[in-house]
């Protein structure tokens, strides 16, 4: 169960409401016993005053029994209406805190996340986290009141007769463990054989609508549908397998409720003959077994939800739980002085790999220079890049902002002073101007146009019919990929850090183009350090200096290399 105190932890500012909505759904769940108990009590006493006589009849108080039917009926409705409201706005609001806090454990992981298919991250960001915010509902809320509900029917029942309590207890106990049990594992591997089926399914489908062109392209248009619809079909088989013992399970609940009625029966009847019983009692006992066993109809559903709950709970761990790719400062630096950058002796490899992508890299750059930095494709410049936005951790040697040790900086403080330009960069969907006050929320629109001027995009966006709300699609998918890089470059100007990380800023820009971008940066950026990764001439002008990474080391160029 330690699965289940973890959600629990994660739900607790919803913890009260659900506490009151399971209180309204064991009332609601009495009112119901009550009513038909009362009910049946109520009409055989009339019958039977009414067959004794003008006397019986006089002397019977119809009023007080049937205030208390009128009483059961609307403390059942406005019970059942109550637990309804109270208990799925509970779910509602454990959803979202769910789901804002996976989204803030992810972010420092975010680096992990490449090691699972896109699809698969929505998946659990979006199913697991609504399945393991609703399972104290669906799932903890349905025993909870099969077994408060249940004791109490039993021990009112016990009341009247010793036998009839000790048959309903037995009743209740197949109903709500011995049929839950040998249904629940029939079906766990079954939920966990449909979970893994939706996983590959969303990812797949994913995959294929983002990669629909390279598809049609490859003419795998029909072996891609052919690959979802097996998926969805064999997914779709299991379900029907799964409702189907969950429909076999009611059957059995149903038909143990006709088994409890029939020796309530012939109890209550043994009872009547040794006048135990009263007439009135035997169809009060009779309805009450009837109500009571509504108590444990809803436990077999619950323990499939419960299954669901606890796998959602173990995928979402996985991803939250994961280590950190790099390690929690001990004593974290808000402010650093990032007046200058200074590597000595840097030693790092990838988890996993015995190479050394960096083998004793030194480097030194003072605040205002703009360095280029070349190299051969694979000779660590990217790797170089997460190391100065500790997105990983070296492994020996030392990184210092301004004498402040880079272990001891936060990714966040860090990224208030760099920008960085990323060769992979993501563009939004919606328009120019929210990717835009994504990089910095209260910039004006003359700032935006001046961003947008010195990335030399401001008279393309003119032109368009929507100028700063034209919508650019998924990935900016109706720029070219000149206007998105230089859309990217935009958005890095508009924060004006006080140092740039360009990677391969030109990749994709004619040469004229591509020295007009640079120029442009550094005219909107004066004072900001350049450190510029490229594999093009054209950028390599506008630096001062020019190192090469080869063979896990930084060397000293002079020139174009």
């Amino acid at each position: 169960m330690t699965e289940l105190r973890y959600a629990f932890r994660l739900i607790a500012p919803a913890r009260g409401k659900m506490i009151f909505g399971f209180s309204f759904a064991c009332l609601a769940s009495l009112s119901g016993f009550g009513l038909l108990f009362l009910s049946g009590w109520l009409i055989a006493a009339a019958a039977a005053a009414g067959l004794g006589g003008i006397v019986t009849r006089n002397l019977f108080n119809l009023f007080m029994p049937a205030a208390g039917v009128r009483f059961f009926a609307t403390a059942r409705i406005l019970t059942r209406y109550g637990e309804r409201l109270v208990a799925h706005d509970a779910a509602l609001e454990s959803v979202s805190v769910l789901r804002s806090w996976v989204f803030t454990r992810l972010i420092p992981r975010s680096t992990l996340l490449t090691d699972h298919r896109s699809g698969d991250v929505l998946g659990r960001l979006v199913s697991d986290t609504q399945t393991v915010g609703q399972f104290p509902i669906d799932a903890l809320m349905p025993f909870g009141v099969a077994a408060i509900c249940g004791t109490v029917s039993v021990a009112i029942t016990t009341v009247f007769s010793l036998q009839a309590g000790l048959l309903l207890a037995l009743a209740l106990l197949l109903g709500g463990v011995g049929v839950p049990s040998l249904v629940g594992r029939r079906v766990d591997h079954d939920v966990q054989r449909l979970a893994e089926l939706g996983d590959n399914f969303r990812a797949d489908l994913v995959e294929a609508v983002q990669c629909a062109g390279d598809i049609i392209l490859c003419d795998a248009v029909a072996r891609t549908v052919a690959s979802l619809n097996a998926t969805q079909d064999l997914s779709g088989k299991m379900q029907l397998r799964s409702l189907a013992w969950s429909h076999a399970s009611r059957q059995m609940v149903a038909f143990i409720a006709v088994l409890a009625v029939a020796g309530m029966l012939m109890i209550g009847a043994h009872a009547l003959q040794s006048q135990a019983l009263s007439t009135p009692e035997l169809p009060m006992l009779i309805l009450g077994t009837m109500a009571a066993m509504e108590f444990v109809s809803g436990v077999v559903p619950a323990r499939q939800a419960l299954a669901r709950a606890r796998l959602s709970i173990r995928r979402l761990m996985t991803l939250c739980e994961a280590p950190l790719p790099v390690a929690e400062a001990e004593n974290v630096w808000k402010s650093a002085d990032f007046t200058r950058l200074v590597m000595r002796d840097v030693q790092f490899g990838y988890a996993g790999s015995r190479k050394k992508v960096l083998k004793g890299c030194s480097l030194s750059i003072h605040s205002g220079e703009r360095i280029g930095v070349v190299g051969p494709s694979g000779a660590g410049k990217s790797s170089l890049i997460r190391l100065l936005l500790r997105l990983e951790d070296y492994q020996s040697g030392s990184i210092q902002w301004g004498g402040t040790d880079l272990k001891q900086l936060d990714t966040q403080t860090l990224s208030t002073q760099i920008g960085v330009l990323s060769q992979d960069f993501h563009l939004f969907q919606g328009s120019v101007r929210r990717n835009l006050l994504l990089a910095r929320p209260d910039a004006t629109d003359a700032e935006m146009w001046a961003a947008l001027s010195s990335a030399c995009l401001a008279e393309d966006i003119r032109l368009m019919e929507n100028g700063l709300n034209t919508l650019i699609g998924e990935h900016g998918m109706r720029l070219s990929g000149g206007q998105a890089r230089r859309l990217a470059v935009a958005q890095t100007i508009l924060r004006q850090p006080r140092w740039i990380i360009l990677d391969e800023p030109t990749e994709g820009l004619p040469p004229e183009k591509g020295r007009d971008l640079i120029a442009s940066i550094l005219a909107a950026l004066p004072q900001t350090t350049v450190l510029c990764i490229t594999h093009r001439p054209e950028p390599l002008e506008f630096m001062q200096r020019v190192l090469r990474l080869e063979d896990g080391r930084l060397h000293e160029r002079e020139g174009l290399p």
